[in-house]
């Protein structure tokens, strides 16, 4: 999502240094506009702080390592949909009872490991892992852009 890639940039950004609108959507190819939605969204959830001023910009609110993807997400998408029909309210009228759904056991696993994924991996985790594939291809000597190892 657009709201990861922004919040991995400036997790890998200098962290007392806002960056400006600008400057986060040229260099991370996001419509500058919506972005404009996603920072507001991740400022009212308290994951982004922004700065006013001709040096204004924004930056993360904590440290990569105590905001989870999970979170980014959640702030920019809302709740997550159920997974297939592992909620009772979102059965049709031609689902079986869950005593005789074949899936649904399958389905509410996939949706708890999903979660469990999502809130157990880092903003911190992610900087890392692009830090670490940025100095794999340096020593290749290939120059990437950071923003291409950032997820589109």
């Amino acid at each position: 999502s657009y709201g990861l890639r922004a919040c991995l940039a400036l997790a890998c950004g200098a962290p007392d240094q806002p960056m400006a609108v600008v400057d986060l959507a040229s260099e991370n190819q996001i419509p500058r506009r919506y972005l404009e939605q996603i920072l507001n969204a991740l400022r009212h959830k308290g994951l982004v702080q922004s700065t006013r001023g001709a040096r204004g910009g924004y930056q993360l609110s904590r440290v990569p390592a105590s905001i989870s993807i999970g979170e980014i997400i959640r702030a920019v998408e809302g709740d997550m949909d159920p997974i297939l029909c592992s909620v009772p309210e979102m059965r049709s009228e031609n689902c079986r009872t869950s005593t005789g759904c074949v899936s649904r056991r399958l389905c509410y696993d996939l949706e708890t490991t999903l979660m469990r994924i999502l809130d157990g991996t880092t903003l911190e985790d992610m900087r890392l892992e692009a830090v670490r594939l940025q100095n794999a291809r340096e020593n290749d000597n290939v120059t990437v852009q950071l923003s291409k190892l950032l997820p589109i």
